[in-house]
């Protein structure tokens, strides 16, 4: 008899709710638990993830518990209770996807500043969770949806970081492989790769086509063998990445990353070995080939590339996401475009946030951008 997975779903948003449905349909022996403030409304999600579940067939274990992250004592108490072996973090304080809603020029402007200026939002309940689960003396694999890129690799310097992240890498490799197997003319489960990039790259090949000039590292196999430059360009690869296998974007789009969340949280349930896409892992910045085996995680390099150019690639990339650097002590240092995009648009003045004040400055950015946001609602 297979031995039971306690999974915690921290969460219940869009994210988490769909990690929850997939997990609930994959027929494993999971008890699988959804951690949140408003119980209610978790339930409604635990419902409606029963509900699909059984009309395919399966017959999930689902329990809802009340988690509020913001109270650390609390938490610990109700993991050391839990004691789940795999938490799953589908929290942040706001979304960055919520610009997308605004006018097309006004998020065109705002974007400008890149997804970095956001990190004080994410920052916050991982890094409550974190504590929570130190102080509770757990060994639970930690694994992290909130722009984990930098998050984790920020969240090391407290010994405080999640075993690995999930989405961006994870979301752009499906892409990659099918536009691949379609520019070469070959079936899909004949190509692989080994990818490493920021979460820049990842998003901007989905959406445009093109790396904008940030640096990543690619290699391409065709049943087993590497191909070389001149056999796959990589520009032509991209292009075709948003020309035929675009997907769609935005909170509907998240679906992706929910995909991706859960060929990660299996991999680690089953205790089976295998090799994902994923940002932040072992507290490192970027988008990293993991493998994922019951005695532990590794970064699955392949020939010619060592792991301090791998970092070097990711770490080189953050300023195209607004980020200057991840400092020692985990602070995080903005660019100057990016601090003047958000000092111009929203009156924000921030060119770099150390852990101890990711609160307040989370509480100062959503509030100013709250602001912002109401002045189109008066057009």
């Amino acid at each position: 008899m297979l031995n039971r997975v306690n999974i915690l779903i921290i969460g219940h948003g869009v994210l988490g709710g769909r990690v929850l449905e997939f997990l609930s349909q994959s027929g494993r022996p999971y008890d699988l638990h959804v951690g949140a403030r408003d119980v209610q409304r978790a339930f409604l999600k635990a419902n409606l993830a029963r509900y699909t579940a059984l009309n395919l067939g399966h017959h999930p274990t689902i329990e809802v518990v009340p988690i509020d992250l913001m109270n650390m004592e609390a938490t610990a108490e109700r993991l050391a209770a839990l004691r789940p072996d795999i938490i799953f973090n589908a929290t942040t304080l706001h979304s960055r996807e919520i610009i997308t809603q605004l006018p097309p020029d006004a998020y065109r402007q705002i974007d400008r500043a890149g997804a970095g200026v956001w990190i004080p939002l994410h920052l916050v309940l991982v890094r409550c969770l974190m504590k929570a689960v130190r102080e509770a003396g757990l060994d639970s694999m930690v694994v992290n949806a909130s722009y984990p890129d930098v998050t984790n690799a920020a969240l090391a310097a407290e010994g405080l970081s999640p075993a690995i992240g999930i989405g961006n890498i994870g979301n752009a490799v499906p892409g990659i492989r099918l536009a691949a197997a379609h520019v070469l003319g070959c079936e899909l489960k004949a190509i692989d790769v080994r990818f490493f990039a920021q979460h820049f790259v990842s998003d901007r090949i989905q959406r445009i086509g093109s790396t904008g000039g940030a640096p990543y590292y690619l290699a391409i196999y065709q049943e087993g063998q590497r191909l070389r430059p001149e056999e796959l360009a990589h520009d032509n690869l991209f292009a075709n990445v948003a020309r035929h296998f675009r997907g769609v974007q935005g909170l509907a789009g998240q679906v992706v990353a929910a995909s991706s969340a859960t060929n990660v949280l299996r991999a680690f349930a089953d205790r089976i070995e295998r090799v994902v896409h994923a940002p932040g892992p072992l507290g490192l910045v970027g988008g990293y080939p993991v493998r994922i085996a019951p005695t532990g995680i590794s970064i699955d390099l392949p020939e010619g590339l060592s792991l301090d150019h791998a970092e070097e690639i990711n770490t080189e990339c953050l300023k195209y996401d607004g980020i200057g650097a991840v400092e020692s002590d985990g602070t995080v240092r903005f660019t100057g475009e990016s601090t003047e995009v958000m000092r111009e648009l929203l009156g924000y003045d921030c060119q770099a946030i150390a852990l101890d004040e990711c609160e307040d400055r989370a509480k100062e950015l959503v509030a100013k951008y709250v602001e912002y946001s109401r002045s189109f609602d008066q057009l």
